[in-house]
């Protein structure tokens, strides 16, 4: 039994024969506890290097592992898919910087197979060349980044099997001889704990959806006001009407959340099935999730039939439909009346769909380009903002001393003291796709706890159509004839 588990485990690393004679010796250790020693080094020493200038307690709460620097990560996290190729451009003599931005501009596309395919090639090969004469070992950094990012590209996919599968392979196979190094006894990877499986990767039943083939249109619904307690209210956001295990219910479009989110008390329901927990889940606000992670047995939006969907049972009382769904019903157009779906709408839509995403998966956005106050910037686009106030929310890390003087105090829960914003109003001149919106309004937020970021919610569609082809992955505003 345990060969079998030794060859199921090597035949993940596909690596040269060197190595994979190498690596048998240190997971008999790990399934034997025999002091067996190879040649050549299993883990690269630069890795540990690079881990040893971690404080214990850095290790403990998981670090971060990128490539590429702080620009290329702002561009995964913003969709924006020209920083990501600046950030490539300035570091253009490391191949694997270049191949790690190809990567990530299909992930910004959610074009996830594409990214698979390289990653695959990764994971073989680490993207070295075959005659490279000082291959990396089988545990380098380039190979846990890429593994990373696969990680990533499952969840927001919904593929929570592979998911699993990933982060098994992370802690069974990096962690323990990691872990075994003097010094690096509490490493750990922050975007593997995001969270876990409680049951067997093979026994969670592949995400289906049926029934797009076809167009059709559901009501956007305006007659239920947003209140949570953690995250902001919204007495103007729009719902439709979904059938949850043949139950009626409103479900909100959060568009710029991954996972879709479901009332705790929900989970107790037998079409639910618990298979594990989410330690975070963040939205375009920077609000914070955690809960069980539930299969639904089934949901119908209009003529589409999802069955086996993930969801996230967390601390809300209304349901939340995430893009892990909105995607799933291949083409999607949103006008003030209604949402209309289906694989045969013509979207006809020239530019490139911009998700934004954290290197675990577990954020998500929806994000378009607007020109704000004569500036262009991508914007979070959010059907649960509510626009009824201000039509855009800026949020800052920190004030100048002008931004300051104009600003006050804001407390948004009463109960607790600790918790209060500064906060100030703008208006300017909002222009999309070379269409006016003429003037609108916008909130900025002093928040250091918040990703810099700017919200617009239904003022997107104030005169145009908002088309979202997740097929082709691209994305655009029509204007209403």
């Amino acid at each position: 039994m345990e060969l079998e588990i030794l060859n199921t485990i090597l035949a993940r690393f596909v690596i040269s024969k060197k190595y994979r004679l190498l690596l048998y010796p240190f997971l008999l250790n790990s399934l034997f506890l025999a002091e067996l020693k190879a040649e050549k080094p299993l883990i690269s020493p630069k890795l540990i290097e690079l881990l040893k200038q971690k404080t214990p307690k850095d290790l403990k709460n998981g670090i971060e592992l990128r490539s590429g620097g702080n620009e290329m990560r702002k561009g995964l996290v913003d969709g924006d898919d020209l920083l990501i190729d600046k950030a490539a451009k300035d570091l253009r003599n490391s191949h694997l910087v270049q191949k790690y931005a190809e990567i990530n501009k299909f992930r910004v596309k959610g074009d996830y197979q594409n990214a698979n395919k390289l990653l695959d090639i990764c994971d073989k090969t680490f993207f070295q060349k075959s005659n490279d004469p000082d291959p990396l070992p089988p545990i380098s950094g380039i190979g846990i980044i890429c593994k990373q990012t696969l990680v990533g590209n499952y969840f927001l996919d919904g593929n929570l099997k592979a998911w699993g599968k990933t982060l098994d392979f992370i802690r069974n196979v990096y962690y323990p001889p990691i872990r075994k190094i003097a010094g690096l006894e509490e490493f750990s990877l922050t975007d593997a704990e995001m969270g876990r499986l409680s049951v067997s990767p093979n026994s969670i039943p592949p995400f289906k959806v049926t029934g797009i083939d076809y167009a059709q249109s559901i009501p956007l619904q305006f007659d239920i006001a947003l209140e949570e307690e953690d995250r902001r209210s919204a007495n103007y956001a729009p719902h439709i009407t979904a059938s949850l295990n043949e139950k009626d219910a409103p479900f909100f479009l959060e568009t710029s959340a991954a996972i879709g989110k479901l009332p705790e008390e929900w989970r107790h329901s037998p079409h639910v099935h618990i298979v594990g927990h989410l330690d975070r889940a963040k939205n375009g606000a920077s609000e914070f999730f955690s809960g069980d992670l539930g299969i639904v047995d089934e949901i119908k939006i209009g003529k589409a039939v999802l069955k086996n969907v993930p969801f996230l049972f967390t601390n809300v009382s209304h349901a939340y439909l995430g893009l892990m769904v909105l995607q799933k019903l291949g083409k999607i157009k949103i006008d003030k009346q209604q949402m209309t779906f289906g694989k045969d709408i013509n979207c006809n839509c020239q530019q490139d769909i911009h998700l934004g995403s954290a290197f675990g998966g577990d954020f998500q956005s929806l994000q378009y380009p607007i020109i704000w106050q004569g500036h262009t910037r991508l914007a979070v686009v959010d059907f649960t903002q509510d626009d009824t106030v201000y039509n855009l929310t800026t949020y800052k890390p920190e004030f100048t001393p002008q931004e300051k003087e104009k600003s006050f105090e804001v407390r948004p829960d009463p109960n607790n003291k600790e918790l209060k914003f500064a906060t100030y109003f703008n208006k300017g001149d909002l222009s999309i796709d070379n269409m006016d919106y003429g003037q609108k309004k916008e909130i900025v937020i002093e928040d250091n706890t918040s990703r810099l970021a700017t919200i617009i919610g239904l003022s997107i569609i104030d005169k145009a159509d908002l088309y979202l082809d997740f097929i082709n992955h691209k994305a655009c505003l029509k204007k209403i004839s």
